[in-house]
């Protein structure tokens, strides 16, 4: 009996050592302990301030980003009308209209697979146009922190096959703004980096957003993401590799999300 007391005590330990869950934190009678208590509230405060708190008014410019504005014109808006978050305002819809390439679709070759490169002498019209945008999302912690390298490792590592256009943050952004930028902009795909709702975790965690050719009729299927992005879960290096093997195959497949997950699967 003592033996597999011994045993299960190990396991658990092994466990609580595997994941930052809260495990095995003892109790002062029907309690917490105070040091677990305490901890429990700042970790809590942080998630609070992480949604509440906007990103700084200069946070877009230090990283190289115009900055447009969601139809949510201020922050307690954003949080209280989510579909306030999917549409731009007129003026920037007009603004970010600029960045379309003069054609409206390019053509590309078929690959099989990931890493795919495109030969030497194609014109710039002729590459596939992808845009990287940056939104809030619900964690201003976790664009700060994070948002900026991850943005220079992504394009870093696109630059060489793709048309990149000029990324943007957009400001008290949801996910679905990219079928608003996708039915003005065309681009053959959109990533957006958003902070994640934060936990008790960490308040600093990224997300990326994947579609190909989104427009108005974009459904949410259609989408591909990749989450937890931040220094205790897919590290930046990681992650901009990671979403740069997504938009390749969702080059190579033309599509994202459900369809494109099909598509990977048909092919192996």
């Amino acid at each position: 009996m003592k033996n597999k007391e011994l045993d299960a005590n190990a396991d658990f330990d092994a466990m609580r050592k595997s994941t930052p869950a809260r495990l095995g934190l003892g109790r002062a009678g029907p309690r917490y302990t105070t040091a677990s208590m305490l901890a429990l509230r700042a970790d809590h405060a942080r998630a609070v301030d992480a949604v509440m708190t906007e990103v700084a008014s200069d946070w877009p410019r230090r990283n190289g980003l115009l900055e447009v504005h969601s139809q949510a014109l201020t922050h307690e808006d954003y949080i209280r009308y989510p579909e306030r978050g999917r549409r731009l305002t007129d003026a920037d819809a007009k603004l970010v209209a600029r960045l379309r390439p003069p054609q409206l679709r390019s053509p590309f070759p078929r690959g099989k697979g990931l890493g795919v490169r495109f030969p030497r002498g194609r014109s710039k019209s002729t590459t596939p146009t992808v845009l990287i945008c940056i939104g809030d999302g619900l964690s201003s912690a976790a664009v700060e922190k994070n948002a900026g390298p991850l943005l220079r490792a992504l394009t870093k590592t696109l630059a060489s096959r793709y048309r990149l256009l000029k990324p943007i943050f957009i400001r008290n952004a949801r996910v679905r703004i990219e079928d608003h930028l996708g039915e003005i902009i065309r681009p053959d795909i959109i990533c957006m980096i958003v902070g994640e709702r934060p936990g008790l975790v960490t308040a600093e965690s990224l997300s990326a957003y994947v579609i190909y050719r989104p427009t108005l009729k974009s459904i949410e299927p259609e989408r591909t993401v990749i989450s937890n992005i931040h220094r205790g879960g897919i590290p930046i290096a990681q992650a901009a590799r990671k979403i740069a093997a997504l938009i390749d195959d969702a080059i190579n497949f033309q599509a994202s999300g459900a369809a494109l997950a099909q598509k990977l699967a048909s092919a192996t």
